[in-house]
């Protein structure tokens, strides 16, 4: 199949290389490209011990059920693809260390993705920031870089963290959760302590460097390290149309007021 035309913008209209305008009718692909596969999703217990050693290749799905898949969404009218992808999936082994099979099946599924005439917008997922915190996005190793203990935040009450209470023989709501929806995890210390220091770091923890840099610039400089891998190795491609550079970021403690302090007003 001849390359997709590439996109260009006009006004507020999305157009082709002869001007015509496009309107692109997308589809979210997909919920389970935020955990490993082939069990990682919330209802597997885990205590996350193989961090560093998952795979995401077969999220989506397998390489060999693409066709099947993508020539559905196709000939259902589709012509735009959200495809998540998370900086776990790419740099889960630690800093630096880039899953290369992995990169390759994504690069695959981008370019079989253009073989059905489907735009691919690349989103950079999270919830939560972690897996270890409740959701999805972030590597293990960026809570060992910050000093915390993942193993430790459900026991704290520092995340809800639905792979220590769900019971699979049972299914469906279990007893033991709290009333909570899993944006909740957002103000709970784990979430809290992170995003501040992935956004402020500099000014709310001066002091706390990695490898010779702020915690702050650490951790983005990875993150971004992490969407550059993919970026490098799609960016021939006309039909990739951009990046959503952070999914539902959240602010961390970040403007909040000191509503509570352990200082005593006793005189004399």
């Amino acid at each position: 199949m001849a390359a997709m035309p590439r996109l260009d913008m006009k006004g507020r209209w999305f157009v082709d290389e002869s001007g015509r305008r496009v309107i692109l009718r997308g589809v979210n692909l997909g919920g389970d490209c935020k955990v490993p596969y082939p069990d990682g999703g919330t209802q597997h217990p885990s205590d996350f011990s193989d961090h560093r050693t998952v795979s995401f290749i077969g999220r989506p799905f397998p390489l060999a059920e693409a066709d099947e898949h993508l020539g559905r969404l196709k000939h259902w009218g589709f012509n735009c693809l959200r495809l998540l992808t998370t900086w776990e999936a790419v740099e889960h082994g630690g800093p630096g260390q880039y899953d290369e099979a992995y990169l390759d099946y994504f690069v695959q599924l981008c370019a079989k993705a253009g073989e059905y005439g489907l735009y691919v917008f690349i989103d950079f997922h999270q919830d939560v920031w972690s897996r270890m915190s409740g959701g999805d996005g972030a590597p293990g190793w960026t809570f060992d870089a910050v000093g915390l203990d993942f193993t430790k935040f459900h026991e704290a009450g520092a995340a809800h963290v639905m792979q220590y209470k769900y019971d699979y023989a049972k299914g469906g709501r279990q007893d033991a959760y709290p009333q909570m929806t899993w944006s909740s995890n957002y103000r709970l210390p784990a979430n809290a302590i992170m995003w501040t220091l992935f956004f402020a770091g500099r000014d709310m923890a001066p002091t706390l460097m990695i490898d010779g840099k702020n915690v702050q610039d650490y951790l983005q400089d990875h993150y971004l390290g992490a969407m550059r891998a993919v970026a490098e190795r799609v960016k021939h491609m006309p039909h990739v149309i951009g990046f959503d550079t952070l999914n539902e970021p959240g602010e961390g403690w970040i403007g909040e007021g000191l509503t509570h302090s352990h200082h005593s007003d006793a005189t004399g």
